[in-house]
């Protein structure tokens, strides 16, 4: 198991982290300098903006929960099953459903363990183990059979990793969260599980149980700023297409590298400065130690691109009373959040959400696009803000 600690006490790694503590120092006495003074850091303000732009509403987080404790609840009255657990950025505190694509829904993770001794003759541990193709098509109808009682439209599908639950009972922006379950077997004498591969009809291990446990590991301003600085990172890496990074090495970097004391701005520049030395050097390990190491498919673009968003940060930081300065080195990172102009209420996410709910847009006395007053500024607790 990789532990954050030992890691930095390494080579050249260990060497990484002292010059990043020292441009931290350096770059991070605007923004103390602001919190003594009691003022707000401007590049915090803009990050939170965006941030809540990002996050999904909390009916639909809601609605979502119920759908996967139903989900969950089906898998467990399978032959065999010997618990069931939570996984994903919803479990993790890190979904991200933008205010412009609401329509695209958010996703539930979760997944079903079955015992191994239950199953004598499936899986790896068993020579000429059987492999998962038909228990996971077996789980599908059962677990279909039962969510039917009370989803009448449900449809399952298997993926090459789980099975895929649609609803199809949207809210009247569209949002119609899905579950993916994943059927799980124990594993012998090692930890974490093994899951199923239903394209090779293969299994491969995995501990997504272990890996909730450690993005929800900590103290609580810990946790908020760590699921705050991958909220951020996750959509930024989404950008463009195809993401350089998948979500779960954005997870990974926020664990290894965010720590304990630091604000929102300063977890993120960690994550995007650190991530980047990290990956220049190697592949991302697997937190709980158990999967092989995080696949890139091209490790420079990847690091150029989180070096590119970390040197921005930092000039952000540096120049933190400047707004127009702030906005213009951040504006790239998140374009569709940030208004270069300054309205906020301007976005072109905003704007997009304003004419799929087909709310008014107007034109103000400048010129400048608006939509109604309040539009997308949720007023209730935001998910991620607690």
């Amino acid at each position: 198991m990789l532990h954050r600690c030992g890691f930095w006490e390494e080579g050249a790694a260990g060497q990484s982290r002292l010059r990043l503590v020292s441009r931290k120092t350096q770059k991070f006495g605007r923004e103390a300098e602001s919190r003594r003074r009691g003022q707000m850091s401007y590049t915090r303000e803009v990050l939170d903006d965006v941030r809540a732009q990002l996050a999904p509403e909390d009916t639909v987080i809601k609605e979502a929960r119920e759908r996967r404790d139903a989900s969950k609840a089906a898998g467990e009255s399978f032959p065999g099953a010997l618990r069931s657990y939570n996984s994903g950025s919803l479990a993790h505190g890190t979904a991200n459903c933008p205010v412009h694509q609401r329509d695209k829904g958010l996703d539930a993770d979760c997944g079903v363990v079955l015992d191994r001794r239950a199953y004598p003759t499936l899986g790896p541990d068993v020579f000429g183990g059987e492999g998962p193709v038909e228990i996971v098509e077996e789980m599908r109808l059962h677990v279909l059979g039962e969510l039917r009682r009370d989803y009448p439209k449900v449809e399952a599908e298997t993926t090459k990793r789980a099975i895929l639950l649609t609803f199809h009972e949207p809210f009247r922006d569209g949002e119609d969260p899905t579950v993916d379950l994943v059927v799980g077997l124990t594993r012998r004498d090692a930890p974490g599980l093994w899951i199923p591969n239903t394209e090779r009809d293969t299994w491969d291990p995995s501990d997504p149980e272990k890996h909730t446990e450690l993005l929800t590991s900590g103290g609580r301003e810990l946790r908020r700023s760590r699921a705050h600085a991958i909220r951020l990172a996750k959509a930024e890496n989404k950008r463009t297409g195809p993401a350089p990074l998948c979500s779960f090495n954005v997870e990974a970097f926020g664990w290894m590298f965010v720590e304990a004391g630091e604000s929102d701005p300063e977890a993120l520049l960690a994550l995007w400065r650190r991530g980047a030395d990290d990956l220049s050097q190697r592949l991302t390990p697997d937190p709980a130690g158990v999967s092989a190491p995080i696949k890139v498919e091209d490790m420079q673009l990847a690091v150029d691109r989180l070096s590119e968003a970390a040197d921005r940060l930092e000039r952000a930081l540096a120049r933190d009373w400047d707004t127009q300065y702030v906005r213009e080195q951040l504006q790239p990172l998140w374009p569709d959040f940030i208004n270069i102009t300054g309205d906020q209420a301007a976005t072109k996410a905003r704007l997009a959400a304003a004419i799929k709910s087909k709310s008014n847009v107007a034109v103000t006395t400048t010129g400048a696009l608006t939509t109604g007053a309040g539009l997308g500024l949720k007023q209730s607790r935001s998910y991620g803000n607690g």
